[in-house]
Formats: structure tokens, C-alpha cells, sequence
């Protein structure tokens, strides 16, 4: 069976394009990026009744967006006791409920838009392979319990594959992101946002009033909101702060109800993670889509980080199932293990280096943003504001981390 390279979200919806900018225009807040972020702060703020002009420099919703594995969870990718000693048990227990509180409205503005989108609450599963990853287990279960957040270890549960132990927790979620975000582009435009496509932001400039240059045009307005990688100009308050990581994903197809639906971690470095999905009718086959064997960008071993993930799909699962799809995607880490998100200069906003937990962060990114522009109170502005400065034992916690996935990853698999 010949392997399709795409995402399955890219391949189930089709996308509808947009005009380029050909005109200079003004609106109170103009976002550039095109994605989930870009799409749940323009629908956040137009909710508001505030004029937005969105603009993406390519297609919509095809780049992380398109390309995401779509956990929606509190489960980030900095473990709970290194939160602890990074940031204290009163800022760690603030950045977990922040992720709650991001499923919560995800799931309000589905709800309320009445969206179809094969959203549904589940339980996150964080496996161990072997003693050492149950201890981890362990030690972050104490973690949870000590900042009054709970899961449940066990070593007995049922998954349909073999395990050391797993940490279950609840009340997490997963759906399709592009059903999601393509029915939410109508009820944009019906409140006046308006979207641009093949529209390339080259500057930002202004303080009270901003101006961003796009197509050789100005849209002007009170507010901007970078939300893409590379933010403009590459600002001193984000500079060295993040790096640029590839993810490599493969869609296998399974026997139905053999695994328990569910999102599923880990304890590797560099991690794998997968979700489980049942198929459609009695006869239909489930869905996993698995990630992992994350890189630095600029390493070359994409064709062998593939080969490591289905090695590693044969092993959990003991079986080599068909592999239906494989694409790659970016992701954006942190220097500190937490997002880049608020007001980096007078009226410029950035959401950026969401690491591994982009679905959520777009969403605590627009409820931010929405707050800053409204000038209403938000608890999470400080902890997430762009300008802060690692302290040496969160830049130490997350090298060490970092360093790890490079060398039992990349260079595993460069001499593989």
C-alpha cells in the first residue's frame, strides 16, 4: 500500500481560499498567521465586537495547523516536577489549570457554534516501557498531587498493548482541527472579520497607531497580533528564546475497539505520543496517529526518524499495521518550557513557541490577547509574557531535556 504524504486533516476538509490584499485598509486589530491561533484570536475579539483584518502570508490552516497531532490536553510537555522547581507549586498549578481552562473554551465555542468536528472528551494515558518510566510515573503523580491536580497510576490497566504503568488523566480531549477551524472561517466573516490569503507581513511599525506592511500595502490599526513562528524584526524580548523542531507523524490503520480511544505519551526522549480513534460502523477499522522522534530542523534524518516511529509502532503494538499517511511538522520549543504570549511593545502582540501543546495554547493565547485589548484582568498575562527572563535553573532544566532528545534522537538515528 503506497504512503500518502499528507496529514489526514488536510486530506478529509477542503480548505476555502481567500483574496490577496490589494488595498490599504484599517481595522482596531490587524493578526498575521493564518492558523488555529490567528483564527481563535481573530474569533475571540470579533465575539467582541472589535473590527479584525487577518492576513497569511500562504494557505490557511496549512502549516502546524494542518499538520498537528490535535491533543487537546493539560498534559505539556515539561514534566510536573521539573514545573515545580522551574517556577514554584503556585505558578505550576496556574500553567496547568490555564491549559484546563483552554479545553473548557475550546469546547464552549463548539458547543455554542455548534460545530461538527469529532470533538469528545477522553482521558489522557502517560504509559511507561519499563521500571525506570514507571518511577517517573510516580514521581510526577506526587508532583500532581502536591499542586492539588489529580490522575491516577496504575499498572494494571487495559489498553490492548503491554505496559509498565500508566498515569491516566481525565477530562482531556481530541477532535478534527480542520472541521473545527473551517467551520468556524463562515461564522468569522459574518461578523465582519476580514481574510486574506497569499499576503506576506514584511513589517510592523507604529506605537499608538500600528501599521503593518503586507503586499506592498498598510493596514493600519490600534493593535497587532503576531501569531507565527518568526515573529517580525525578531524583537530582543523573544530573541534566543525558542528554536525550531521537526515532528514526524504516521497515520496506521487498526482493528477495531483492539485499543482503548484515547490520547496516549511516553516516557522516552525524544517522546512518541499517539491517539486512537474508532472508525466508522461495525466493520470499520480504528485510527492511530502516532508522533515523534522530534529534531532540531537544521539535523537531516527525516527518512530515518520515520523509520525509527514505525520500529517503534511494531514494538508497542507487536504488529505492523499499515501505515496509511506520514507528514512531518513543525514545532516551536521554549527555552523555558513556556509559551511566548502577550505584549512584547506598545500594542504588539505575540503568541508564539507553543511547543508540543499548540491546541491549547491557541486558545490561551486568544483569551490573553482578547484581555489585553479589552483592558480586563487575565491571570495568565505575567507568566506567559514574552519579556520575562529565564532564570539559569529553568534554562538548565530544559537544556538538559533538550539535550537528550538531540542525542538519543537525531544522532541515534543519524547512525542508524
Amino acid at each position: 500500500m503506497a504512503t500518502k504524504n499528507t496529514s489526514t486533516w488536510l486530506a478529509d476538509v477542503t480548505v476555502p481560499s481567500y483574496p490577496k490584499l490589494t488595498k490599504n485598509l484599517s481595522a482596531d486589530v490587524v493578526i498575521a498567521g493564518g492558523g488555529i491561533t490567528g483564527l481563535l484570536n481573530a474569533y475571540m475579539l470579533a465575539k467582541a465586537g472589535i473590527k479584525v483584518v487577518l492576513l497569511e502570508k500562504d494557505r490557511l490552516l496549512n502549516g502546524a495547523t494542518g499538520s498537528t497531532t490535535a491533543f487537546i490536553t493539560s498534559s505539556i510537555d515539561t514534566d510536573t516536577p521539573d514545573l515545580i522547581d522551574m517556577f514554584g507549586k503556585a505558578e505550576a498549578k496556574k500553567i496547568l489549570e490555564s491549559h484546563e481552562d483552554a479545553i473548557n473554551l475550546i469546547e464552549k465555542i463548539i458547543k455554542q457554534e455548534k460545530i461538527d468536528c469529532e470533538y469528545m472528551r477522553c482521558s489522557n494515558f502517560a504509559y511507561a516501557n519499563d521500571r525506570k518510566e514507571y518511577k517517573a510515573l510516580e514521581e510526577e503523580q506526587a508532583a500532581l498531587k502536591s499542586i492539588d491536580m489529580g490522575a491516577a497510576l496504575s499498572k494494571s490497566a487495559e489498553f490492548g498493548f503491554g505496559h509498565a504503568g500508566v498515569l491516566t488523566t481525565k477530562k482531556q480531549a481530541k477532535y478534527h482541527p480542520l472541521k473545527f477551524l473551517t467551520a468556524l472561517l463562515p461564522k468569522l466573516e459574518a461578523m465582519g472579520v476580514e481574510i486574506y490569503e497569499k499576503t506576506e507581513v514584511t513589517d510592523i511599525d507604529g506605537e499608538d497607531t500600528v501599521a503593518v506592511t503586507a503586499n506592498g500595502h498598510t493596514v493600519t490599526g490600534e493593535w497587532s497580533i503576531t501569531a507565527t513562528y518568526h515573529p517580525f524584526n525578531n524583537p530582543k524580548e523573544v530573541f534566543l528564546k525558542k528554536g525550531m523542531y521537526v515532528s514526524h507523524m504516521i497515520e496506521l490503520e487498526v482493528p477495531k475497539g483492539k485499543y482503548v480511544e484515547g490520547t496516549y505519551e511516553d516516557q522516552e526522549n525524544p517522546y512518541h505520543y499517539f491517539r486512537v480513534d474508532a472508525g466508522k460502523g461495525a466493520k470499520g477499522k480504528d485510527r492511530i496517529i502516532m508522533g515523534g522522534e522530534d529534531h532540531r530542523k537544521e539535523v537531516p534524518v527525516h527518512k530515518k526518524s520515520f523509520k525509527a516511529l514505525e520500529e517503534y509502532a511494531e514494538e508497542l503494538f507487536g504488529k505492523a499495521y499499515p501505515v496509511i499517511r506520514s507528514w512531518t511538522g513543525y514545532v516551536e520549543e521554549p527555552s523555558d518550557g513556556l509559551a511566548l504570549i502577550g505584549e512584547y511593545d506598545p500594542h504588539r502582540i505575540l503568541a508564539t513557541a507553543f511547543s508540543g501543546t499548540g491546541m491549547t495554547y491557541a486558545a490561551i493565547s486568544a483569551q490573553i490577547s482578547h484581555d489585553l485589548i479589552l483592558g480586563k484582568k487575565n491571570p495568565y498575562i505575567e507568566i506567559y509574557r514574552p519579556d520575562r527572563m529565564p532564570t539559569m535553573i529553568q534554562l538548565w532544566r530544559k537544556g538538559r531535556d533538550y539535550g537528550e532528545e538531540f542525542f538519543r534522537g537525531a544522532v541515534a538515528n543519524l547512525f542508524k
